[in-house]
């Protein structure tokens, strides 16, 4: 009798304890999924970043401005 008592409680807390379980899963792959989109986002950035990063550089060099009485070089010039 004792024997039928402990299967029932076992079964009953496996039956309790599945929706929990189930509810866990989903969320982890919830978080999983929000946590890709999330990376993917930041790496959209970050390349975005790098590509206008890269573009002002070359604005920089194509586009120099001179100061009058200094050199390219940015230095003053020299007298011979």
């Amino acid at each position: 009798m004792g024997f039928l008592i402990a299967l029932v409680c076992m079964v009953l807390v496996f039956v309790l304890m599945l929706p929990l379980i189930g509810s866990i899963y989903y969320d982890t792959l919830a978080a999983q999924k929000e946590n890709k989109v999330q990376i993917e986002r930041m790496e959209r950035l970050r390349q975005q970043l790098e590509y206008d990063r890269k573009q002002l550089e070359r604005q920089k060099n194509d586009n120099p401005v001179f100061i009058p009485g200094q050199l390219p070089n940015g230095g003053p010039p020299k007298n011979p």
